[in-house]
């Protein structure tokens, strides 16, 4: 099952400023989408097409036209077809798909009509997919233990293995009961998680970001900021504000920053089971009790939104060069905002590396 994995995408060629594929004689399919909804049919076709696929997105800002208020903005639903296929999605590309900014991702705007972006894997699914350079806004939604910005799941068994990289959720709504505004699950295999920023965004009895392993799964959180969030309900033991992780599987967190996350109970992590390891996390308010903890710090960690809404933090943060580099999955070269990773004497915790070039810690 895993054979599929060694022989990735060899031909590829990119149609510009449109989402309709080229199928490869390896069978691989690659689409350049300019506008929300060629996006949105380059998923649709790639969910159920039996082959690998790419997806580049043009950097700037995307809306859908013509869809209902309510439904989903971008779905990729994995096809019965699909689970061996994989999936590359990507933003920032120029007008031809063929260089990538990384520092000016692709801005999908749900205008608080819906969702924003939800990919599904099938029930015997063992796909490779990466997500990466996304900035997510203005998602919404009212029913309950649903999402609003972003959700990845899977329920198989075959050991599907999924990685989000430098994925920003900002903005986003809900008034669901028990929804989060990033829901990540998995049954089998492996969801990392690094340099993703989840800030100012309001729940409903749920979390910013909820993880849930099942089964025999492993989700890694890396480098990421979860922050000045909010739950709306003011009395009840479940809102957390910041993350929640749960299930049988493991979850490990390492080098991440959750802080300034308000609810009910002003939880920045609330663990209720699966926390394998807790590494170098600068944690507000911690709900639970990981099975094995080290170098969590706490206090203000002094971070500072700058003109683009990147939480950096400031010069003298302990946030600097106390991360650990060795992490498994890797924690990546470059932070969330398109920068080199490294600037210091050791990574630093939390989505965004501190800039040495710009001393005051804003661009």
């Amino acid at each position: 099952m895993a054979s599929h994995r060694t022989a990735r995408l060899m031909t590829r060629s990119l149609l510009t400023l449109a989402a309709s594929a080229w199928f490869a004689a390896a069978q691989a399919a690659s689409f350049c989408a300019a506008t929300g909804d060629q996006l949105a049919s380059a998923l649709n076709t790639a969910d159920s097409n039996n082959a690998n696929d790419e997806i580049r997105v043009t950097s700037g800002v995307k809306t859908r036209t013509g869809i209902a208020d309510g439904f989903t903005r971008w779905v990729y639903i994995e096809g019965a077809s699909e689970g061996d296929n994989d999936l590359v999605l990507s933003g920032g590309w120029n007008a031809a798909c063929t260089i990538q900014n990384l520092q000016v991702p692709t801005i999908l705007d749900a205008e608080l009509s819906g969702p924003a972006l939800d990919v599904q894997l099938n029930s015997v699914s063992f796909a490779v997919i990466d997500l990466s350079g996304f900035d997510i806004v203005r998602g919404y939604t009212n029913i309950s233990f649903d999402f609003s910005g972003l959700r990845v799941s899977t329920e198989s068994t075959n050991g599907p293995a999924i990685t989000l990289d430098r994925i920003r959720v900002r903005n986003s709504g809900s008034d669901g009961n028990s929804s989060g505004i990033v829901r990540l699950g998995s049954n089998s295999g492996s969801l990392q998680v690094r340099n993703m920023q989840v800030d100012h965004n309001r729940s409903y009895s749920g979390a910013s970001v909820i993880l849930a392993a099942g089964g025999t799964s492993n989700i890694r959180f890396v480098n990421s900021t979860v922050a000045t969030n909010t739950d709306s309900v003011a009395t009840s033991a479940g809102p957390v504000g910041g993350v929640s992780a749960f299930g049988s599987g493991t979850i490990d967190l390492y080098n991440n920053v959750l802080y300034g996350n308000t609810s009910a109970n002003s939880v920045d992590l609330s663990l209720a089971s699966g926390v394998g390891i807790l590494a170098n996390n600068h944690i507000g308010v911690l709900r639970g009790t990981p099975a094995n903890v080290g170098g969590t710090t706490t206090g203000d960690p002094l971070l500072s939104y700058n003109a683009s809404g990147w939480a950096v933090p400031a010069g003298g943060s302990q946030l600097r060069d106390s991360g650990s580099t060795f992490v498994p999955g890797g924690a990546g070269a470059i932070d969330a905002r398109g920068l080199p990773r490294v600037q210091g004497v050791k990574i630093d915790r939390g989505a965004v590396e501190f800039d040495s070039m710009f001393a005051s810690g804003f661009e």
